[in-house]
Protein backbone atom coordinates (compact mmCIF):
# COMPACT_ATOMS: atom_id res chain seq x y z
CA UNK A 1 0.00 0.00 0.00
CA UNK A 2 1.55 3.38 -1.41
CA UNK A 3 -0.38 5.66 0.81
CA UNK A 4 1.12 7.18 3.85
CA UNK A 5 -1.81 6.60 6.80
CA UNK A 6 0.31 8.42 9.41
CA UNK A 7 0.53 11.54 6.95
CA UNK A 8 -3.08 11.39 6.64
CA UNK A 9 -3.73 11.12 10.50
CA UNK A 10 -4.27 14.26 12.78
CA UNK A 11 -1.81 14.84 14.84
CA UNK A 12 -1.59 12.79 18.10
CA UNK A 13 -3.82 10.40 16.74
CA UNK A 14 -1.41 7.45 16.31
CA UNK A 15 -0.14 7.77 19.58
CA UNK A 16 -3.32 7.76 20.64
CA UNK A 17 -4.70 4.78 18.90
CA UNK A 18 -1.90 3.14 19.54
CA UNK A 19 -2.47 3.41 23.36
CA UNK A 20 -6.07 2.26 22.81
CA UNK A 21 -4.43 -1.19 20.71
CA UNK A 22 -2.55 -2.16 23.54
CA UNK A 23 -5.68 -2.17 25.81
CA UNK A 24 -7.37 -5.10 24.06
CA UNK A 25 -9.96 -6.18 26.92
CA UNK A 26 -11.14 -2.39 25.79
CA UNK A 27 -10.50 -1.32 22.48
CA UNK A 28 -9.97 -3.34 18.84
CA UNK A 29 -8.38 -0.42 16.07
CA UNK A 30 -8.49 -1.30 12.68
CA UNK A 31 -7.89 0.70 9.67
CA UNK A 32 -9.25 1.30 5.97
CA UNK A 33 -8.78 3.38 3.03
CA UNK A 34 -11.71 4.62 1.18
CA UNK A 35 -12.09 3.51 -2.57
CA UNK A 36 -11.70 7.19 -5.12
CA UNK A 37 -8.84 9.01 -6.45
CA UNK A 38 -8.33 10.42 -3.07
CA UNK A 39 -8.01 7.91 -0.49
CA UNK A 40 -8.89 8.94 2.65
CA UNK A 41 -8.26 6.83 6.56
CA UNK A 42 -11.09 5.67 8.55
CA UNK A 43 -10.22 4.72 11.79
CA UNK A 44 -12.53 1.70 13.20
CA UNK A 45 -12.54 1.87 16.75
CA UNK A 46 -14.65 -1.00 18.65
CA UNK A 47 -14.96 -0.75 22.19
CA UNK A 48 -16.64 -2.32 25.23
CA UNK A 49 -19.38 -0.13 26.54
CA UNK A 50 -17.85 -0.03 30.10
CA UNK A 51 -14.20 0.21 30.68
CA UNK A 52 -11.92 1.53 33.54
CA UNK A 53 -10.95 4.81 33.66
CA UNK A 54 -7.38 4.49 31.65
CA UNK A 55 -9.28 3.00 29.23
CA UNK A 56 -11.65 5.27 28.98
CA UNK A 57 -9.35 8.45 28.75
CA UNK A 58 -7.26 6.99 26.15
CA UNK A 59 -10.69 6.71 24.16
CA UNK A 60 -11.58 10.44 24.82
CA UNK A 61 -7.83 11.16 23.52
CA UNK A 62 -8.94 9.39 20.33
CA UNK A 63 -11.72 11.01 19.13
CA UNK A 64 -10.54 13.93 20.53
CA UNK A 65 -7.95 13.93 18.18
CA UNK A 66 -10.75 13.42 15.30
CA UNK A 67 -12.73 16.65 13.51
CA UNK A 68 -14.77 14.04 11.75
CA UNK A 69 -16.37 11.31 14.30
CA UNK A 70 -18.60 8.62 13.36
CA UNK A 71 -20.89 6.97 16.06
CA UNK A 72 -23.18 3.89 16.65
CA UNK A 73 -26.13 4.76 18.02
CA UNK A 74 -29.10 2.22 18.32
CA UNK A 75 -32.45 4.61 16.94
CA UNK A 76 -34.73 3.49 19.88
CA UNK A 77 -37.39 5.68 18.83
CA UNK A 78 -37.44 4.24 14.91
CA UNK A 79 -37.44 0.48 15.91
CA UNK A 80 -40.25 -1.54 17.43
CA UNK A 81 -40.03 -1.82 20.99
CA UNK A 82 -36.42 0.24 20.51
CA UNK A 83 -37.17 2.09 24.22
CA UNK A 84 -37.87 -0.91 26.11
CA UNK A 85 -35.15 -2.84 24.87
CA UNK A 86 -33.06 0.43 25.36
CA UNK A 87 -33.62 0.82 28.54
CA UNK A 88 -33.64 -3.23 29.20
CA UNK A 89 -29.94 -3.18 28.26
CA UNK A 90 -28.26 -0.02 29.95
CA UNK A 91 -30.14 -0.89 33.23
CA UNK A 92 -26.81 -3.63 34.21
CA UNK A 93 -24.94 -1.25 33.02
CA UNK A 94 -25.74 1.66 34.91
CA UNK A 95 -26.34 -0.90 38.21
CA UNK A 96 -22.53 -1.80 37.41
CA UNK A 97 -21.32 1.74 37.12
CA UNK A 98 -23.45 2.92 40.41
CA UNK A 99 -22.23 -0.17 42.57
CA UNK A 100 -18.54 0.63 41.27
CA UNK A 101 -18.91 4.17 42.68
CA UNK A 102 -17.72 5.63 39.55
CA UNK A 103 -14.78 3.02 39.15
CA UNK A 104 -16.11 2.04 36.20
CA UNK A 105 -16.67 4.26 33.22
CA UNK A 106 -19.13 4.65 30.42
CA UNK A 107 -18.76 4.44 26.48
CA UNK A 108 -16.59 6.32 24.13
CA UNK A 109 -19.33 6.87 22.13
CA UNK A 110 -20.85 9.20 24.80
CA UNK A 111 -17.34 11.29 25.17
CA UNK A 112 -17.81 11.84 20.76
CA UNK A 113 -20.80 12.98 21.18
CA UNK A 114 -19.73 15.40 23.78
CA UNK A 115 -17.12 17.44 21.80
CA UNK A 116 -17.93 20.56 20.63
CA UNK A 117 -16.08 20.87 17.79
CA UNK A 118 -15.63 19.00 14.27
CA UNK A 119 -18.97 16.79 13.37
CA UNK A 120 -20.18 14.26 15.36
CA UNK A 121 -22.52 11.94 13.17
CA UNK A 122 -25.11 8.91 14.63
CA UNK A 123 -24.42 6.12 11.61
CA UNK A 124 -27.87 4.35 12.33
CA UNK A 125 -29.83 7.27 11.38
CA UNK A 126 -31.95 5.80 8.41
CA UNK A 127 -35.45 6.38 6.80
CA UNK A 128 -35.94 2.87 6.44
CA UNK A 129 -35.08 0.40 9.28
CA UNK A 130 -34.79 -3.31 7.83
CA UNK A 131 -37.89 -5.97 8.98
CA UNK A 132 -35.22 -7.85 10.81
CA UNK A 133 -34.07 -5.30 13.19
CA UNK A 134 -37.66 -4.61 13.67
CA UNK A 135 -37.90 -8.30 14.65
CA UNK A 136 -34.66 -8.65 16.48
CA UNK A 137 -35.74 -5.72 18.76
CA UNK A 138 -39.24 -7.24 19.48
CA UNK A 139 -37.60 -10.70 20.37
CA UNK A 140 -34.66 -9.34 22.99
CA UNK A 141 -37.03 -6.69 24.65
CA UNK A 142 -39.19 -10.21 25.27
CA UNK A 143 -36.37 -12.24 25.84
CA UNK A 144 -34.67 -9.60 28.78
CA UNK A 145 -38.18 -8.53 30.23
CA UNK A 146 -39.44 -12.40 30.80
CA UNK A 147 -35.92 -13.33 32.16
CA UNK A 148 -35.19 -10.37 34.50
CA UNK A 149 -38.55 -10.87 35.63
CA UNK A 150 -38.25 -14.69 36.33
CA UNK A 151 -34.76 -13.75 37.93
CA UNK A 152 -35.92 -11.00 40.12
CA UNK A 153 -39.63 -12.63 41.24
CA UNK A 154 -38.27 -15.76 41.96
CA UNK A 155 -35.48 -13.75 44.67
CA UNK A 156 -38.51 -12.31 45.95
CA UNK A 157 -40.18 -16.13 46.41
CA UNK A 158 -43.10 -15.19 43.89
CA UNK A 159 -44.32 -18.01 41.77
CA UNK A 160 -45.36 -16.95 37.58
CA UNK A 161 -46.76 -19.89 36.70
CA UNK A 162 -45.27 -20.90 33.24
CA UNK A 163 -42.94 -17.68 33.47
CA UNK A 164 -40.09 -19.95 33.98
CA UNK A 165 -40.94 -22.08 31.35
CA UNK A 166 -40.69 -19.43 29.21
CA UNK A 167 -37.29 -17.68 30.21
CA UNK A 168 -36.25 -21.30 29.96
CA UNK A 169 -37.36 -21.66 26.07
CA UNK A 170 -35.74 -18.48 25.21
CA UNK A 171 -32.59 -19.61 26.99
CA UNK A 172 -32.83 -22.84 24.96
CA UNK A 173 -33.19 -20.72 21.42
CA UNK A 174 -30.50 -18.87 22.05
CA UNK A 175 -28.86 -21.46 20.31
CA UNK A 176 -30.01 -21.40 16.99
CA UNK A 177 -28.09 -18.21 16.92
CA UNK A 178 -24.68 -21.14 16.09
CA UNK A 179 -26.44 -22.12 12.36
CA UNK A 180 -27.88 -18.04 12.25
CA UNK A 181 -24.48 -16.67 12.49
CA UNK A 182 -22.65 -19.24 10.82
CA UNK A 183 -25.13 -18.36 7.98
CA UNK A 184 -25.31 -14.21 8.80
CA UNK A 185 -24.67 -13.69 4.68
CA UNK A 186 -28.08 -14.70 3.68
CA UNK A 187 -30.72 -12.67 3.89
CA UNK A 188 -32.91 -14.90 6.01
CA UNK A 189 -30.68 -16.01 8.71
CA UNK A 190 -32.05 -14.20 11.12
CA UNK A 191 -35.74 -15.34 10.74
CA UNK A 192 -33.12 -18.64 12.99
CA UNK A 193 -32.83 -16.51 15.31
CA UNK A 194 -34.15 -12.80 15.50
CA UNK A 195 -31.60 -11.53 17.90
CA UNK A 196 -29.08 -11.88 15.42
CA UNK A 197 -30.53 -8.98 13.44
CA UNK A 198 -29.09 -6.89 16.27
CA UNK A 199 -25.89 -7.15 14.57
CA UNK A 200 -26.18 -7.97 11.16
CA UNK A 201 -28.81 -5.63 10.20
CA UNK A 202 -26.71 -2.91 12.40
CA UNK A 203 -23.52 -3.79 10.51
CA UNK A 204 -24.99 -2.73 7.46
CA UNK A 205 -26.68 0.23 8.37
CA UNK A 206 -23.18 1.62 10.41
CA UNK A 207 -21.67 0.82 6.86
CA UNK A 208 -24.43 2.94 4.78
CA UNK A 209 -24.15 5.80 7.16
CA UNK A 210 -20.51 5.57 6.92
CA UNK A 211 -20.69 5.91 3.37
CA UNK A 212 -22.94 8.46 3.73
CA UNK A 213 -20.60 10.62 6.73
CA UNK A 214 -17.87 10.50 4.02
CA UNK A 215 -19.49 11.49 1.55
CA UNK A 216 -21.44 14.55 3.53
CA UNK A 217 -18.18 15.62 4.72
CA UNK A 218 -15.44 15.98 2.47
CA UNK A 219 -12.85 17.94 4.14
CA UNK A 220 -11.06 15.73 6.57
CA UNK A 221 -8.63 13.20 5.40
CA UNK A 222 -9.27 10.95 8.22
CA UNK A 223 -12.44 9.89 10.33
CA UNK A 224 -12.80 7.31 12.85
CA UNK A 225 -16.04 5.61 13.72
CA UNK A 226 -16.82 4.16 17.18
CA UNK A 227 -18.93 0.93 18.09
CA UNK A 228 -19.31 -1.99 20.52
CA UNK A 229 -16.58 -4.40 19.07
CA UNK A 230 -18.83 -7.02 18.28
CA UNK A 231 -20.00 -4.69 15.43
CA UNK A 232 -16.16 -4.61 14.06
CA UNK A 233 -15.67 -7.36 11.89
CA UNK A 234 -19.40 -7.52 10.23
CA UNK A 235 -18.84 -3.82 9.50
CA UNK A 236 -15.60 -3.92 8.10
CA UNK A 237 -16.67 -6.92 5.91
CA UNK A 238 -19.71 -4.67 4.42
CA UNK A 239 -17.47 -1.50 3.84
CA UNK A 240 -14.80 -4.04 1.72
CA UNK A 241 -17.01 -5.66 0.11
CA UNK A 242 -20.15 -3.34 -0.83
CA UNK A 243 -18.43 -0.57 -0.61
CA UNK A 244 -14.73 -0.78 -1.64
CA UNK A 245 -12.47 -0.01 1.10
CA UNK A 246 -9.34 -1.86 1.44
CA UNK A 247 -8.17 -2.76 4.88
CA UNK A 248 -4.57 -1.49 5.65
CA UNK A 249 -2.43 -2.95 8.51
CA UNK A 250 0.26 -0.92 10.21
Amino acid sequence: MDTDIDALLPAGARQALDRAAGKPLSFVVRYLLSPGPRPRVLVVLGEAHIKMGEASDIGRDVVRSFALRGVETFQRDDVVAGRALGHLIDAPRRLLRAFSLGAVKGSTITDAKEIADGHTVELERSDQVPLALHAGSVYLASMFGVTYASMLLGAAGINVPGLKTVANAFSLHLLAGVPAYAMRDRPWAWMMQPALAILTARDTLLAQGTVRMLRDHPEPEAAVVVMGRAHVAGYARALVEQHGFVPVEL
